[in-house]
C-alpha cells in the first residue's frame, strides 16, 4: 500500500523541482493526483457495474459543477481513462502498456505546463530550443524514460500477476475522496504551495484560458511608482525613417528591490534617456524577446516585421550577436524579417573582435561595441539590432575579475555581484556608444529575467516574472 503513494510523488517530483528553481507562476503539487486515480483504477475489480455507474455520474456531476469548458473536456478525458482501464484484460500484456502509456502521458502534459507557465512555450518549442544545448536529450529522453520506468517497476509488481494489488471499489473511492479533500483542505489553509497535482486538468485548462498567472507576475505598487510603464499596445518605434539600435540585453530583469534597479539604471542616467522604465514581455526566452522586438510574435512573419520596415524607408538593416549563427537556427532564418547583413561569431572573430567566457564562451560585448562604434560612423543610415551576450548564465561560471562596487552597498550574494557586474558593464559600453552617435535612437530591452542559479536557490526569485527594464536614449518618449 506504501507505494500506492510513493509512485505519484516520483510522478511529480521533476516538476515540482523544475517550477521550485526555476520559480514558476504555477504552483506545483508534490503528489500528482492524476497518478493516484489512475492507480487506483488499475486496482479496482472488473466487474460490479453499480460501482462503475456511480463513478462515472460523479465524474459527469463534476464537469456540471464546474460549467465551463475546461471542465467537461477534463470530466471527457478521466471518463475516457477509467473506462479503458477497467475494460482491459487484467493480463501483463495488457496491464503494463496501458499504465506506462498513461503515466508518460500524463508527465508529458506536466511537463508541457511548466513549459507554458515559465516560459510560454509548448513541449515542441522547447524541443526546437534545447536542441541546441547539451542538457537537451537527457531534458526529453533520460528524464520521462527514468521516471516512466520506477513507475513501470512498480506497476509490473503490484499491478498484474499473483501479487496483483486489488481494492474494493468503496475502498477506492474513499481513498480518492480523502486525497482531494486534503489537497483542497491544505490550500484553503495557505496559498503558497499545493498539495496535489492535477497535470491534465491544468493542461486543460491552460488550453482554454491561454493564461498562467502567478505571484512574480504583478508588480508591487513600490515599484510602479518609481518606475513608469510602457504601455504595449503602443510601438518603441516613432520614426521608421529615423536611424535606431535596438538592443535587447541578456537576462537584464525587473529586480523586486527598487534600490537595485535605481542602481543598476543609473548607469544609462548619464545619457539623459527620455524613457526609463519597465516594459511586459509576452515570451520568456531569449529567441521569443527578439520575435516579439521584430514585430513576429512566435517567429511567425506576418505583415511587415520592423526591420523590413526601417529597409523600406532606405537603412541598411543588420542583425548582430556574439555567439554561433547555428544556435536557435538564426543565419538560416532571420534574412525573412527583413535583415540584409548578418553577423555571428565566426564573422566577428575574423575581424578579430576579443572574445570572453562569462557564460558562453563568444564576442565581448565591449569589443563588439567597439565594433559597432565603427559601423554607426559610417554615413550609411542603418537599423541595428545586437543582443548582447555577456551577463548569459551559469554565472558561477563566469570568468570575471574586478566585481562592481554597489554590491556591497546593496548586500548582494556572489551570484548576483557577478550578475549585477555584467549588467552593470554592459550599461555604460551602451551608454558610451549612445554618447557618440546621438544620431541614432537607442532602444534598449532585456529579453527575461535571469534564469537559474544552482548554487543561489533565490536569486531568480528576486526578480519579477516577465518584466524587463525598458531604456530609450536620444530619442522621445511615445508613452
Amino acid at each position: 500500500m506504501f507505494l500506492l503513494f510513493f509512485v505519484p510523488i516520483v510522478a511529480a517530483f521533476a516538476p515540482y523541482l523544475a517550477c521550485e528553481f526555476f520559480d514558476s507562476p504555477l504552483l506545483h503539487g508534490f503528489f500528482s493526483a492524476e497518478e493516484f486515480f489512475l492507480l487506483l483504477a488499475f486496482a479496482l475489480p472488473s466487474r460490479n457495474i453499480v460501482w462503475k455507474v456511480i463513478i462515472t455520474a460523479f465524474i459527469c456531476g463534476y464537469s456540471f459543477y464546474a460549467n465551463s469548458a475546461e471542465g467537461f473536456a477534463t470530466a471527457g478525458l478521466y471518463l475516457l481513462t477509467f473506462w479503458v482501464i477497467i475494460s482491459i484484460p487484467k493480463q501483463k500484456k495488457f496491464v503494463l502498456p496501458a499504465f506506462t502509456a498513461f503515466s508518460l502521458l500524463f508527465f508529458v502534459v506536466d511537463c508541457e505546463n511548466f513549459f507554458y507557465s515559465t516560459f510560454a512555450l509548448k513541449n515542441s518549442d522547447v524541443w526546437g530550443l534545447a536542441r541546441f544545448f547539451w542538457w537537451g536529450p537527457p531534458l526529453f529522453v533520460v528524464i520521462p524514460l527514468l521516471i516512466t520506468a520506477i513507475q513501470y517497476a512498480f506497476a509490473r509488481k503490484n499491478l498484474c500477476g499473483g501479487r496483483r494489488l486489488e481494492l474494493s471499489y468503496p475502498v477506492a473511492i474513499a481513498l480518492a475522496t480523502i486525497s482531494i479533500c486534503l489537497g483542497y483542505g491544505f490550500s484553503c489553509l495557505q496559498q503558497r504551495q499545493s498539495l496535489m497535482e492535477y497535470p491534465a486538468k491544468t493542461w486543460l485548462w491552460q488550453y482554454f484560458k491561454q493564461n498562467i498567472v502567478g505571484k512574480s507576475s504583478y508588480l508591487q505598487e513600490d515599484i510602479k511608482q518609481v518606475f513608469p510603464q510602457w504601455d504595449s499596445a503602443a510601438s518603441v518605434i516613432a520614426d521608421y525613417s529615423r536611424p535606431t539600435v535596438m538592443i535587447l540585453v541578456e537576462s537584464f530583469g525587473v529586480n523586486k528591490s527598487v534600490a537595485y534597479d535605481k542602481t543598476l539604471f543609473s548607469a544609462y542616467a548619464d545619457a539623459d534617456p527620455s524613457f526609463m522604465g519597465l516594459y511586459h514581455r509576452h515570451s520568456n526566452h531569449t529567441q521569443g524577446a527578439e520575435w516579439e522586438d521584430f514585430g513576429s510574435i512566435n517567429g511567425i512573419a506576418n505583415g511587415t516585421p520592423i526591420p523590413a520596415m526601417f529597409k523600406e524607408n532606405g537603412l541598411q538593416t543588420w542583425y548582430v550577436h556574439g555567439f554561433s549563427g547555428g544556435f536557435y537556427d538564426r543565419r538560416a532564418n532571420y534574412a525573412k524579417f527583413g535583415f540584409e547583413h548578418l553577423l555571428f561569431r565566426d564573422e566577428l572573430t575574423d575581424k578579430r573582435l576579443s572574445t570572453c567566457n562569462y557564460g558562453f564562451v563568444g564576442i565581448c560585448d565591449s569589443s563588439l561595441v567597439i565594433f559597432l562604434d565603427s559601423l554607426l560612423g559610417e554615413t550609411t543610415p542603418k537599423f541595428i539590432y545586437w543582443t548582447t551576450l555577456d551577463s548569459h548564465p551559469p554565472y558561477e561560471l563566469s570568468t570575471i575579475h574586478e566585481k562592481s562596487d554597489k554590491c556591497t552597498a546593496l548586500d548582494l550574494s556572489d551570484i548576483d555581484c557577478t550578475f549585477f557586474t555584467l549588467q552593470e558593464n554592459t550599461a555604460r559600453w551602451i551608454t558610451w556608444l549612445a554618447h557618440r552617435h546621438s544620431e541614432y535612437t537607442f532602444i534598449i530591452r532585456g529579453d527575461h529575467r535571469p534564469m537559474g542559479a544552482l548554487m543561489d536557490a533565490g536569486f531568480v526569485q528576486s526578480f519579477y516574472f516577465k518584466w524587463v527594464p525598458m531604456i530609450v536614449l536620444n530619442g522621445h518618449s511615445r508613452n
